[in-house]
């Protein structure tokens, strides 16, 4: 679980209830539920429109994501490149083959086996490069759905508390002392729509695009690991090539001593990258 991302939302929920219970005390004032189906109903519209089933369907599997616990094991993949770099100098890089069993991160085994066939350096560093501005784009247009979503909602916030003000005006002549609540009910379908904007569907399309930049730092550390490891590089040059990806405070956690954690590559590869 993501704690970050769920004390965010809980301490919003409660700031929000809070505030709603200190301006009144009828927060029942605050529930319009036709106010909440434009909002809801409109935003879904719109997203049909815009994106396809599957794309929708996806919400809420991406959704979740953000709510898992996510901590890119960066170092240790740099360790297993520092390793693979002094199997690859002492053997050379054919002996490298028996090491792809034990992979699990599919950039790090696809380009491990594209180093074994002696592939060119310059080709695999654009057959990787490819790859990772197609997972880029592919999971930031994941994330471009919320940043619609985000935008979509105040509008037919704004479009729900117009139909209010309509009714309100068209009523106007028969009962005056119905103006004020009336208007406080049209109100609430910009309320709702600021809501879901602030508090839910720009801030997720924030955490997944983090996410998918940390992902993408740590495929170019595999990328420029492995094309050092095919120019049979030595390990402490290689360990300080990739330094430069980490922020300093990460340095002292590059463990060169031992092999590298590879039943913690095999647990966390798969969902990395």
């Amino acid at each position: 679980m993501n704690i970050a991302t769920v004390t965010g939302i809980v301490t919003g929920l409660v700031v929000l209830i809070f505030s709603m219970f200190n301006a009144t005390g009828n927060v029942s004032i605050f529930w319009n539920p036709h106010g909440m189906a434009v909002v809801i109903g409109g935003v879904i519209a719109s997203t049909l429109i815009c994106y396809s089933i599957k794309d929708v369907l996806r919400l809420f599997a991406n959704f979740t994501k953000v709510l898992k616990r996510e901590d890119l094991p960066i170092t240790i993949y740099v360790e297993e490149v520092i390793y693979l770099s002094r199997q690859a100098l002492g053997q050379g890089t054919l002996h490298l083959e028996s090491e792809l069993e034990d992979m699990e991160n599919f950039f790090l085994k696809d380009g491990l086996r594209m180093l074994v066939d002696q592939y060119p350096t310059e080709k695999i560093r654009q057959i990787m490069e490819t790859t990772i501005e197609n997972q880029y784009e592919r999971e930031m247009s994941e994330a471009a759905i919320f940043r619609t979503m985000g935008k979509l909602s105040p509008a037919f916030g704004m479009l729900g508390t117009l139909i209010g003000l309509i009714v309100m005006f068209q009523n106007l002549q028969s009962d005056i002392g119905a103006i004020g609540p009336a208007m406080a009910v049209a109100m609430m379908s910009t309320f709702y729509g600021l809501i879901f904007t602030n508090l839910l569907f720009n801030p997720v399309a924030v955490k997944m695009e983090r996410r998918v930049e940390e992902r993408v730092l740590l495929m170019r550390v595999i990328m420029e690991g492995l094309i050092l490891v095919s120019k049979r590089t030595p390990p402490e040059i290689v360990r300080d090539e990739l330094k430069a990806f980490l922020p300093a405070r990460k340095w002292a956690d590059i463990d060169t001593s031992k092999l590298p954690v590879k039943s913690l590559i095999k647990e966390q590869g798969s969902s990395h990258a």
